[in-house]
């Protein structure tokens, strides 16, 4: 098959979740035999109109950032004139929206153009950007930031009512969709993310590893990697080691990732007198993830909303880390597979306090259930979790839906 995938994210920087699905869902339906091209909003500051990734190429179109409505028309004109440009060249058997922005402008005046199309819904356009913008305190920016998430739901559903399928990661997320866009749920696949098994394994030295990345031996080490945005409740996480007291003395908590949310968490730890305690290590490169997961005793999933998978949980599993999650979104589904004792009681500090000294006291009592919750998550990887079975679901998907056009 000839397939485009048409994208707000660029699959050449894995900054995120939705970077990595797109990525590696090019790559992974390349090496099944296909042939794939990505149509993407360029990156700001990056100037290439195009660049290869592993033999992918992406095409970028640049937008206008001048202000919101020059943006979304920008985005929706150029997506539509790059995609004219790609399927002139060569016919398109399928297209594989990532975002509704990107989307917008070929399913709209282009459907025909291609035998099939689907929808990867990783989130909800409109509660996504409403996450990573914060209310205002005057009316008028209030009113103009729900105008624009009205917009986004607005596009979305436009995109995946005239898809053929929409793709969601986690029963959650399916959820979402029935209950925000009315979508029947026959309409519906779910394809969980994963991880490179070969790439994320667990280490025969975590000491080892430690001693790489310059980590203290000697200390419990707790670990999570995030945009640093509020819905991800990094603060409460922060809280509860401070509620952890005298128990949590030989704690430290790594906390990757970069975001708006950098000031007011570097403010919280020298309020509550953590800087022993707590460490924010900045944007943690790609090559560098692996190493981290495999040297901390322990990865945090705290989220207190929309977590529509959790790339992160995944990823840490397959290195043989046990994870502690909130019960938030999909990040239940993932855990309880494993252990139940995974998921914590709530959201809040006081929960995840609870949870951590828990999950701890039950590894250093009774050393072999730490190894087989290692075990066992790194089984779910290798047998479901992983972009080899993601792909082949995805292709299955993307068969059926040429035979039914």
């Amino acid at each position: 098959m000839n397939i485009l995938m048409l994208a707000e994210v660029s699959a050449d920087s894995v900054i995120g979740g939705a970077e990595r699905v797109l990525r590696e869902q090019a790559l992974g339906l390349q090496r099944r035999g296909h042939d794939v091209c990505i149509v993407a909003r360029a990156p700001a500051g990056d100037r290439r109109s195009h660049v290869q990734i592993d033999g992918v190429t992406e095409y970028r179109y640049a937008v206008a950032r001048g202000n919101e409505a020059a943006f979304v028309l920008s985005s929706l004109l150029r997506s539509l004139r790059l995609f004219d440009r790609r399927r002139e060249e060569t016919p398109l058997d399928a297209v594989v929206v990532h975002q509704p922005l990107a989307g917008l402008g070929p399913v709209l005046r282009r459907r025909t153009k291609a035998a099939g199309w689907i929808y990867v819904c990783h989130s909800l356009a409109h509660e996504e950007y409403l996450s990573r913008t914060p209310s205002a305190p005057d009316s008028i920016r209030r009113a103009r930031r729900m105008l624009n998430a009205k917009l986004r739901l607005m596009s979305e559903r436009a995109v995946l009512r005239r898809c053929a399928r929409v793709v969601v990661l986690s029963e959650f997320m399916k959820r979402q969709v029935i209950a925000t866009h009315r979508v029947l749920p026959e309409k519906l696949a779910i394809v969980p993310g994963g991880a490179d098994p070969d790439r994320f394994r667990p280490s025969d030295d975590p000491m080892e590893v430690r001693h790489a990345l310059s980590l203290p031996v000697g200390k419990v080490l707790l670990f999570t990697v995030r945009n640093l945005v509020a819905r991800m409740g990094l603060e409460n996480l922060i809280r509860a080691v401070s509620q952890l007291g005298e128990e949590g003395s030989d704690l430290l908590l790594l906390i990757g990732g970069e975001g708006p949310l950098r000031g007011p968490l570097e403010q919280l730890i020298a309020d509550l007198g953590l800087s022993e305690r707590v460490r924010l290590l900045g944007f943690v490169p790609e090559e560098l993830l692996p190493l981290y997961y495999r040297a901390v005793d322990l990865v945090l999933m705290p989220s207190s909303e929309m977590e529509g998978f959790g790339l992160v949980t995944i990823e840490a599993m397959a290195c043989g880390t046990p994870v502690l999650g909130a019960p938030v979104g999909a990040i239940p589904e993932i855990l309880t597979r494993v252990d139940p004792i995974l998921l914590a009681d709530g959201t809040d500090s006081a929960a995840l306090a609870k949870g951590i000294r828990r999950l701890l006291r039950r590894f250093r009592d009774r050393p072999a259930e730490q190894r087989r919750v290692s075990q066992r998550g790194r089984e779910l990887v290798e047998a479901d979790y992983n972009w080899v079975r993601h792909c082949e679901r995805l292709e299955a998907i993307l068969n059926n839906v040429r035979r039914e056009e």
